[in-house]
């Protein structure tokens, strides 16, 4: 691969209905300047993993933990095709890699693995032939083949361990522009925080960042970004407490 890679995750807050697609696709692009790659984690468009656990729940007699993570798998799998298509419609040389043609390993819960490994020269070649490599966040396969889920929020997760296998930059998309001092739905004036630490942002018991992911990211020391659609200015998220800033 020539040039930098950056791993930029969307989830469902951002994916929020197929027209939406073209905006995250626009994100996409402005990221593709010069040599850099883009690694694109999606989770599925929203609302979509509580119809599929709905569905499974309903299910009698009552399904393995590996049927559910089969069937939950497919709301990650579905927009990652649809993001694909839509980059593709736009010019982009995208390519769409599934967790299983990754080898994007996991062992555990079926339902709330952990991740031990992935196959860095598929990942490396595709970026290596392509702007844009999609992949379906959130879910993994086990040693044996069948499909794992992360835990809800899971796609952060697999973009922080992307991002660290590739030392890349990551960056969590969200539909806000950063980590604010105080909820900025409740006070006027709230201020944005330009950098932050792993304990800053747990704080926010999982509500911008699964808990599972910023432990993975605290251990191995990954910074990463959170940041809105078209933010220039990220809230950068490290273990170094200095250098705090608020915008």
């Amino acid at each position: 691969m020539h040039g930098a890679a950056i791993v930029l995750k969307f989830g469902g807050s951002v994916l929020r209905n197929r027209a939406a697609l073209p905006e995250v696709v626009r994100e996409i692009a402005r990221h593709c300047s010069g040599d850099t790659r883009v690694v694109a984690v999606v989770s599925a468009l929203r609302g979509r993993t509580d119809e599929l656990l709905a569905e499974c729940r309903m299910h009698q007699p009552p399904l393995p933990p590996r049927a559910v993570a089969a069937r939950v798998a497919s709301g990650e799998r579905e927009c990652a095709a649809l993001l694909f298509d839509e980059a593709r419609r736009a010019g982009l040389l995208a390519q769409l890699l599934d967790p299983a043609a990754l080898q994007i390993l996991a062992q555990g819960d079926p339902l709330d693995a952990d991740l031990i490994g992935v196959s860095m020269p598929r990942l490396l070649s595709a970026l290596a032939r392509h702007q844009v490599v999609v992949v379906p966040g959130f879910v993994a396969v086990d040693e044996g083949g069948d499909a794992a889920l992360l835990g809800r929020g899971g796609s952060d997760l697999t973009a922080l361990f992307l991002a660290h296998r590739l030392r890349a930059r990551c960056r969590l998309v969200k539909d806000v522009d950063g980590l604010y001092a105080t909820d900025p739905a409740a006070a006027r004036g709230a201020q944005r925080v330009r950098s932050a630490t792993f304990v800053e942002v747990g704080r926010a018991g999982g509500k911008l960042v699964q808990e599972k992911a910023l432990a993975f990211a605290k251990s191995r020391d990954v910074s990463f970004e959170i940041a809105a659609i078209g933010s220039d200015e990220p809230t950068i998220v490290t273990g170094d407490a200095q250098g705090r800033a608020h915008g």
